[in-house]
């Protein structure tokens, strides 16, 4: 079974992702580069719903700025 088949079948994270979705119009959507397995994706979620807000958490923020540095050298707006 893949993740995204897991999460799928998971009963819990589909109540939650419910939840969620009827407080703020949004779902949260599953990514590798930032969660360790289901587990963690299912306890953000839990999170997000005692908040009624989505929101990034530090491991979050790491994974988006990932690739900040990549173009620093490259920049060709100056040339």
């Amino acid at each position: 079974m893949t993740i995204l088949q897991e999460i799928r079948a998971d009963k819990e994270i589909q109540v939650l992702q419910e939840k969620l979705y009827e407080a703020t119009g949004e779902k949260l959507l599953f990514n590798l580069d930032c969660y360790f397995g289901v587990e963690d994706f299912k306890e953000h979620l839990k999170q997000c719903v005692e908040k009624g807000k989505i929101f990034l958490r530090p491991c979050d923020r790491q994974a988006y700025h990932r690739f900040d540095g990549i173009n620093k050298d490259t920049d060709t707006t100056t040339h």
